[in-house]
């Protein structure tokens, strides 16, 4: 990276606001979780959208999770949400068609299924596994962006990490693994969120537009003369046909990919950086454990992952079928509750406590199955290198008694921290 990540503080201001991912989600809503459990205790499957569950009217789904005039069913429990996920003939990926998100992503392995998918999936599965992201992706992207960014701030006294580190990381991450320059990953992430979030039809057009070129030049260089990064990869790389027949990707299928995972990579990751900064700044003696035994980070991180994630996934029933005692007809809505599933007292005990030292047993943060989340093992990656560094290059940090104190917070579909203000010695 050649650039000085610190010129670039101008152009991130406002990226990363927190409240206005809230507001555009529905609206703020206070901690679900005695709402899940409430759920969790009546029974693994409810009528219903996941707002309508919790007593909130329907468009507090938000985010396109709620369309007028279809039946929704919420899906709480650990086991019926993973059936869920591994029953794929049984509940499609085609609820996010219906969303809208084939509108503003295009065709991506997020909306494919069968064959096709796995195909497709299987051109970058290789580059996500943990393989790949503790070599290239660490060696090549995340660490040197860890450092350059700690940098930008390591002489103040105090900053607000969720500025300044948590939200340009994953940004920066993967706009340089898909081979683009700070300025050209700044302004496309800023156009991909106009597409998503803003409200007017005009607006999602022109970031639709505005995207597009610089997607344009990227590809069409990467085309002529590939280097080392995944635009590249994906302009050489050779899919098969039905017929057995072989040929490149073209332009828009190289541009889909990108549309999704850098608008996926930068949301989600940005978002559980600061759950896994804030469970452990909150748990003083399982930090100083982190900070005694770095190899516990991996542990702190999953279960970080387990003990808050984004609230829901959408699913629809592609043939009527029974879930969990159920009876769902086929082209219901369901509202995947990741969120409850994850605290479900069958699967855990005290579901609730964040505990680093408990067993691992598996959560469906990542969701499963075959579209289990493409990008995790890199986000982990991000998360485990970024951590590392704060606790190793400041290990008297602390919330600065000045600031309010975080507290997390977010929308029905995805939860977070905003500004997290902290002293660094």
């Amino acid at each position: 990276m050649s650039q000085d990540l610190a010129n670039a503080e101008s152009a991130l201001d406002g990226m990363f606001d927190f409240q206005a991912l809230v507001d555009a989600g529905g609206g703020a809503l206070d901690d679900p979780y005695p709402g899940f459990a409430a759920l969790l205790a009546k029974g693994p499957v409810h009528k219903g959208s996941l707002a309508e569950c919790l007593g909130l009217p329907p468009e507090r789904n938000g985010g396109g999770y709620y369309i007028p005039g279809n039946d929704y069913y919420t899906v709480v429990s650990f086991a019926a949400v993973s059936n869920v996920f591994i029953r794929k003939d049984d509940f499609g990926v085609e609820a996010y068609l219906d969303m809208g998100i084939g509108d503003e992503f295009g065709d991506t392995i997020l909306t494919m299924e069968g064959l096709r998918h796995r195909r497709y999936r299987d051109l970058v599965q290789e580059y996500f596994q943990p393989a790949a992201a503790g070599s290239w992706w660490h060696d090549v992207v995340i660490s040197g962006l860890v450092e350059q960014l700690i940098a930008t701030f390591e002489d103040r006294p105090s900053v607000d990490l969720n500025a300044q580190f948590f939200g340009p990381l994953p940004l920066q991450t993967v706009t340089a693994g898909f081979g683009m320059s700070l300025d050209e990953g700044i302004e496309f992430r800023r156009q991909l969120a106009a597409r998503v979030y803003d409200q007017s039809p005009e607006g999602r057009i022109e970031a639709r537009e505005a995207a597009g070129k610089i997607l344009e030049r990227v590809i069409r260089e990467r085309q002529a003369q590939p280097q080392d990064d995944l635009v590249s990869r994906l302009a050489h790389a050779v899919i098969e046909e039905d017929d057995g027949s072989r040929r490149k990707l073209n332009f828009d299928e190289i541009a889909s990919f990108c549309r999704l995972v850098v608008f996926a990579g930068g949301e989600t990751t940005w978002r559980q950086l600061g759950i896994a900064f804030y469970a452990l700044l909150n748990n003083p003696s399982q930090l100083a454990d982190v900070m005694a035994d770095p190899s516990l980070l991996k542990n702190a991180i999953l279960e970080s992952t387990r003990w808050y994630s984004d609230a829901l996934f959408p699913r629809k029933v592609m043939r009527d079928t029974v879930l969990h005692g159920t009876e769902l007809p086929a082209g219901t809505q369901l509202h995947v509750a990741i969120g409850a599933a994850n605290r479900d007292p069958e699967r855990w005990d005290h579901p609730d406590r964040y505990d680093i030292h408990r067993p691992y047993q598996r959560s469906v943060a990542f969701g499963a199955g075959v579209h289990s989340c493409l990008g995790q093992h890199v986000a982990r990656q991000e998360i485990a290198t970024a951590l590392g560094a704060l606790f190793e290059r400041f290990p008297n940090i602390r919330w600065d008694p000045a600031k309010p104190l975080p507290r997390i917070t977010g929308s029905m579909s995805q939860r977070g921290l905003g500004d997290l203000h902290v002293l660094l010695r």
